[in-house]
């Protein structure tokens, strides 16, 4: 019994000993578990905030200017932010970015339904095309600048671009670089150099230019009044049917001495025939003080030239010099090869602008020899066409 018992007690206390064994083994996996929980807490939490840091100076140096950060914050933020997205490709277009720029239209085209970003969309597509080299492109995206269309407003940006296409002769740029020097919005006008503008237009044969250098002259704007010349330049435009310019060139010769309604009565006759409203009113207005022969032998004398202005047929100076002849007038027409002298525009200009456009401005030669070689080649069409009429013995004559 003895052995029996002691052998029982032993493997109790066997089974004892296991038991603590194993309650050991269950603490130490637990405390081994616990450990491995923590490190691998700490270590997230390291990560997070090594994340974070890495962040931190992410956004820095986005926010400092830095293109590469701010390009791949935005692609990051394409996956599941759009308009998060949107912000950090137009902050890179901001800083004249290409990849920023097709970012930005990228990510509005996919939000069309949003009219704000339609207009953000054309804005910067119109910028990658400017600086492709597209004038037209450039003279649009400073225009959208100055008036702020899809974009923050940074005048002094969009007149760069706008004269940068004036520079390279783009029409518009130029009429509008006029239309600035002497705008309500401009804080320092320029009279002088409007006129300068209107004149680069002017003789680039834009109709919308000489009429506007024409006003400036008949005015006194940037440069000391002068009706001959302004007479000048709006009748070289109406000759080309330029309806608004017929209409100033009336006006310029209103109640103008002996023959000067008679002369208004013309362009105005021809103005409305050309779509221009206000013409109508003044024509009726200045006929109504006239006889009814004289305004019928006015009438007379504007349908043939009517119809030569219809067809494109009017050579260069030929109505200029068939009303001087036939009405006295002293309005000075260039002989051929040569130019009519403006030099008191580029006097009253200033100076930061010639210094501006000196390296580049050769064209007030080239401008002037390239319409005349033009209105060359048209003379020997302009001989088939029938003998002009002549108005010599009319009864506007009689009654002017």
């Amino acid at each position: 019994m003895n052995i029996i018992g002691m052998a029982i007690g032993a493997l109790g206390l066997s089974f004892i000993l296991i038991f603590v064994w194993m309650i050991s083994l269950s603490v130490r996996r637990k405390r081994l578990e616990e450990e491995k929980r923590e490190r691998e807490e700490s270590y997230r939490r390291a990560l997070e905030r090594t994340r974070e840091e890495e962040r931190k100076e992410r956004l820095f140096q986005a926010e400092s200017g830095h293109i590469p950060t701010i390009l791949y914050l935005a692609k990051e933020a394409e996956r599941k932010n759009l308009r998060e997205a949107l912000f950090w490709y137009e902050k890179a277009a901001q800083f004249d970015n290409i990849n920023g720029m097709h970012g930005v239209v990228r990510i509005c085209n996919r939000m069309r339904d949003d009219m704000i970003l339609r207009e953000k969309s054309r804005f910067w597509q119109l910028y990658i095309d400017a600086l492709d080299g597209d004038l037209q492109a450039k003279y649009e995206t400073g225009r959208a600048f100055i008036s702020g269309h899809g974009i923050e407003v940074n005048v002094v940006k969009g007149l760069g671009m706008v004269q940068e296409a004036a520079e390279r002769k783009h029409i518009e740029a130029i009429i509008f670089m006029g239309d600035w020097c002497v705008s309500k919005d401009n804080i320092t006008p320029s009279p002088g150099d409007s006129t300068y503008w209107y004149s680069k237009a002017a003789k680039r044969n834009s109709l919308e230019g000489m009429m506007k250098l024409g006003l400036n002259y008949l005015k006194g704007v940037g440069v000391p009044a002068n009706h001959e010349k302004a007479c000048y330049w709006l009748e070289r435009a109406s000759e080309k049917g330029h309806a608004e310019s017929m209409y100033h060139a009336a006006e310029a010769w209103i109640d103008r001495g002996a023959n000067g309604n008679s002369i208004a009565y013309i362009w105005l006759y021809l103005s409305a025939h050309f779509g221009f409203e206000p013409a109508r009113t003044l024509r009726d207005k200045v006929g109504s003080n006239m006889g009814v022969n004289s305004v019928v032998g006015l009438q007379a004398l504007a349908r043939p030239l009517q119809k030569k202005i219809a067809t494109g047929k009017v050579n260069k100076h030929s109505i200029i010099r068939a009303l001087n002849k036939l009405y006295k007038r002293k309005i000075p027409v260039p002989m051929k090869g040569e130019v009519l002298d403006d030099s008191e525009i580029a006097e009253n200009a200033s100076e930061t602008l010639l210094e501006e456009l000196e390296a580049i401005d050769e064209f007030d030669e080239l401008e002037l020899a390239l319409p005349q070689g033009i209105e060359q080649s048209e003379e020997p069409k302009a001989q088939e066409q029938p003998k002009k009429p002549d108005f010599t013995n009319t009864t506007m004559d009689k009654h002017s």
